[in-house]
């Protein structure tokens, strides 16, 4: 969208003006080395990311046994374990203590349509949790997520402490597992390094808890650990009936997928545009290419409006927090991915520094961004 506009105000005038002669000295530049951008200059997204869809809840299983090796366990003893007498379901996950935004947690990934129905209600029932969860974002329990060190929607490093992934805290729910502080998808977890298949969840609600644990030490690995589960903690603050908090969500997005127009872009766009899209889709569109009108960094193919509400109409209150989440993401992460400055609701932000600064009324929700997140890339 535009940087500049009308008539502004004395102290507006000066923080902006001191914005846009900088933008203007970074596009003259890239202009004079290499002439302005054509289309034919540009990239495309071949296929906008995908979100993983979420088979619906059919029936709901109380778990009784957790299961944890060291390592994979084999095919044929994970087929033997759901075989046993009064075993009613079993689900695989991958289950570690990982370090999470700076605390370790009992962590497990897991298979969103499958896991589902060992959840408690409503943490089961909620398809906008689990479809977090598939999208690769992070839900953690009440617990964890009180102290506000995991705020939702903030990305934070977890994983390896030498070379930590980053996941979105997507949720708060309660997990129904004693000792189970968060899960993720199992996808998720490959990139946060969990061990693989290495658990189990079992419900047995007819069986001796006891004697199905011995029975399921005879015919895994040596030294996997058969553990019953208790209730989770709780503090009486966040009961465990308590439904699901979750991030918000662009109003009108649909499927599996964020379409894109004008879809042409510079690589370091589209770089950029695969992150966040990937991180927080799918949006209803996002607009990148344009040339009527003033297109300015979209003429060019380096920007784009990562849309939380169509038709000019103002975002819900769920949308907005969507969008103040993208907002935040694009700037603590705009130097790593060649963001040059960043426009949400009526105000912009630049990489050279000086924060936040309000931008004059331009007279339309959209004008004034505040139903899309404009994002520009510095080439």
């Amino acid at each position: 969208m535009r940087r500049s506009g009308g008539a502004l105000s004395a102290v507006i005038a000066a923080g902006i003006v001191l914005t846009l002669a900088a933008d203007v000295t970074v596009l003259a530049r890239d202009r004079t080395a290499g002439g302005p951008r054509r289309p034919g200059n540009l990239v495309s997204v071949p296929e906008a990311p995908r979100t993983p869809s979420v088979a619906p809840l059919t029936r709901r299983y109380t778990p009784h046994l957790l299961v944890a090796g060291t390592s994979s366990l084999p095919p044929q003893a994970v087929e033997r374990a759901k075989g046993l007498k009064g075993v009613a379901g079993v689900a695989v996950v991958d289950a570690a203590r990982a370090r999470v935004g700076g605390r370790r947690m009992g962590l497990l990934g897991v298979d969103p349509s499958g896991f589902r129905a060992f959840a408690p209600e409503p943490t089961a029932g909620s398809d906008q949790l689990w479809q977090t969860v598939a999208s690769g974002g992070l839900a953690v329990s009440f617990e964890q997520g009180r102290d506000g060190a995991l705020p939702l929607g903030a990305v934070v490093p977890a994983g390896r402490s030498a070379d930590p992934a980053r996941i979105r805290v997507g949720a708060y729910a309660s997990m129904g597992i004693g000792d189970v502080d968060a899960v993720v998808s199992r996808a998720q977890a490959r990139a946060l390094g969990l061990p693989e298949g290495n658990g189990l969840v079992i419900s047995a609600p007819k069986a001796d808890t006891a004697a199905l644990a011995r029975r399921l030490r005879k015919i895994l690995p040596r030294g996997t650990k058969v553990a019953a589960l208790a209730a989770p903690k709780t503090t009486g603050r966040a009961p465990r009936k308590s439904p699901p908090r979750v991030t918000g969500r662009p109003d009108g997005a649909s499927g599996d997928r964020s379409p894109i127009t004008g879809n042409a872009m510079t690589p370091t766009m589209r770089t950029a545009l695969l992150e966040i899209a990937g991180m927080f889709g799918p949006f209803p569109v996002i607009g990148c290419h344009r040339s009527t009108g003033d297109p300015q960094d979209h003429g060019d193919g380096r920007a784009c409006d990562f849309m939380e509400s169509t038709g000019g109409r103002a975002p819900s209150a769920g949308a907005q927090r969507h969008g103040d989440q993208v907002a935040r993401y694009a700037v603590a992460n705009a130097r790593r991915l060649g963001i040059s400055y960043v426009i949400w609701k009526q105000h912009i932000w630049n990489v050279r520094g000086g924060g936040w600064r309000p931008m004059e009324d331009r007279g339309s929700i959209t004008q004034n961004h505040y139903d899309h997140v404009h994002i520009s890339v510095l080439r």
